[in-house]
């Protein structure tokens, strides 16, 4: 084992503190059960939605029309309201994220029947290099379901969208759906936690280390495991896990509008430059981490090239980047240099 001077994070409150009530039901279904392309047709007043741009906007109404095997529509009523933080501003994203609330009943005999409310990640501009970023952060999340069951899963869409209002010309453009946090607490057998902050030290270490190595390895520093940034908690049993989410500001996604973590800006010029931000820790086995990162390495480099819709170019900017950070790892010098004696303290 590689072993390193242990660092704790700031402690503001312990994890047993707002602990949230556990699920009684799996609402995941049938959606998340798989991989491959959903096509639908999502009706809303767009321009309504486009003023919202706060963090409490309020739920419009608009409509999810599903075409079933047998060539039946299906019209499912839903609400949906905007969402994100540096996305939801209008000068960042012209069409924000939204969360769709589903139906208790009135969606069977489609793949949303039994959901409730979910992220959608959209297109922020009608343009191609946008909707390549969203493939690109769709296949951060695939990356990290193969590393890992204890986080989101993700299910890829082709989405037509229609304004109500008829003033505006139908978009289809490809985007993709978030596993609802207390279905993917269910699917483990978990909880989910709300606390403000907690010490790196509190986390079960294995995943933690997997968690530091996995945000390196897409080139994201835009996150934080003491105060919860992009980042969830969830017990299952007695231990405390990691949950990463929210990737566009990674080297890996190189959208337009990222730039590096405030706090690291005077280390790195640009986010494609990696920069390891895991917290020192003596329990970390950077060995056995490695290897499990490299016996991922075959259905991680050929993952891209599954992802519908993403081009080949991105395809082998996919690659490459990974491939450099599998040539960092497979060397002792340069793995210790970058990662283990790297760790924030």
């Amino acid at each position: 084992m590689w072993s390193m001077k242990s660092g704790l994070l700031l402690v503001s409150v312990t994890l047993t503190a707002a602990v949230a009530p556990r699920p009684t039901a799996d609402r995941q279904g049938e959606l998340f059960a798989s991989n491959d392309l959903i096509e639908f047709t999502l009706e809303a007043d767009w321009k309504e939605l486009d003023w919202d741009r706060d963090q409490e906007s309020p739920e419009r109404p608009g409509r999810v029309l599903w075409m079933t095997p047998a060539g039946d529509e299906i019209a499912v009523p839903i609400q949906l309201n905007t969402r994100g933080i540096f996305r939801l501003k209008k000068g960042t994203c012209a069409f924000p994220p939204f969360r769709l609330g589903f139906p208790v009943e009135g969606a069977e005999g489609t793949v949303f029947h039994g959901q409730g409310k979910l992220k959608l990640v959209t297109h922020c501009r009608d343009r191609d290099d946008y909707e390549q970023n969203v493939l690109e952060e769709y296949l951060v999340y695939r990356i990290y379901n193969l590393l890992t069951d204890i986080g989101f899963r993700v299910r890829p869409a082709r989405i037509t969208y229609v304004d109500l209002r008829g003033e505006d010309d139908p978009v289809t453009r490809m985007a993709f759906l978030i596993e609802d946090e207390d279905s993917m607490a269910t699917r483990l057998g978990g909880m989910m936690l709300e606390v403000p902050s907690a010490p790196a030290s509190s986390f079960q270490q294995d995943q933690a280390g997997l968690m530091y190595l996995f945000q390196y390895m897409i080139g994201n520093t835009d996150w934080s495991m003491s105060r919860f940034h992009n980042v969830k908690l969830i017990r299952i049993g007695r231990e405390y896990f990691p949950v990463p989410y929210d990737f566009d500001w990674s080297g890996l996604v190189d959208a337009s509008y990222a730039a590096p973590n405030p706090e690291i800006a005077h280390l790195i010029r640009n986010i494609r430059e990696r920069l390891y931000w895991g917290a020192c820790n003596d329990a970390i086995d950077y060995e056995a981490l490695f290897e499990r990162f490299n016996e991922q390495r075959g259905a991680i480099l050929s993952l891209p090239e599954s992802v519908q819709g993403l081009s080949e170019r991105s395809q082998r900017a996919a690659v490459r980047y990974l491939e450099d950070f599998y040539e960092i790892i497979n060397s002792r010098s340069a793995a210790r240099r970058e990662i283990v004696n790297a760790c924030r303290r």
